[in-house]
């Protein structure tokens, strides 16, 4: 059963991402997952719950984190950053396709697009901004600082990256923004 239903989920986010939210539908998904499309419903009620559902499981694997983060250092709080800005530049590498597609699609399907991505990001974000305001008080962060503009300034540079990659590739790495991307972020909120 919990293959069947991570196929399908995996052939969603292929065919979203290649389609885009109007152009897939429940048949090529059903169809590249191999199953029919009675099988794709009794596992997801409507395409919505099915797109909702892809978004979800692409959020989850960065939240995880912040569990065991310290605070005690500097370099504890640099780590932390770190770590949590390679795990989610890996997830929009890894669900490159979609993303572009929901940017391109947004105008078009803001309610769905704001609802998705802001649910699906709100348990990362709010575990980032939440260990931000414990090193303030750990006094390794700026007291001044507006922690979630700052968070979101860090995920918002990530993201421009994945947009701008196919223009910079030759230039240099993913991996090479991404730490830039930290180095700047860390250096204007440390104290």
């Amino acid at each position: 059963m919990k293959e069947t239903s991570q196929r399908i989920l995996d052939a969603a986010l292929r065919v979203f991402g290649r389609d885009g939210v109007s152009g897939a539908t429940t048949r090529e998904i059903a169809r590249v997952a191999k199953v029919n499309e009675v099988t794709l419903f009794r596992y997801f009620k409507s395409k919505n719950e099915l797109l909702r559902q892809v978004v979800m499981q692409s959020s989850k694997r960065y939240e995880q984190v912040f569990a065991e983060a310290s605070l005690k250092t500097p370099g504890d709080l640099r780590r932390t950053v770190r770590t949590y800005a390679e795990t989610y530049a890996q997830k929009l590498r890894d669900n490159e396709n979609l993303v572009r597609t929901f940017m391109g699609e947004m105008n078009r399907h803001l309610k769905l697009c704001r609802r998705l991505f802001v649910e699906s990001a709100r348990p990362g974000r709010q575990k980032f901004i939440t260990y931000l305001q414990a090193a303030q008080k750990a006094r390794l962060v700026r007291k001044d600082l507006d922690v979630t503009i700052a968070a979101d300034a860090l995920t918002g540079m990530l993201l421009a990256g994945i947009l701008r990659r196919p223009l910079t590739d030759s230039v240099y790495s993913n991996a090479r923004y991404a730490e830039t991307c930290v180095d700047l972020f860390l250096k204007g909120i440390e104290r």
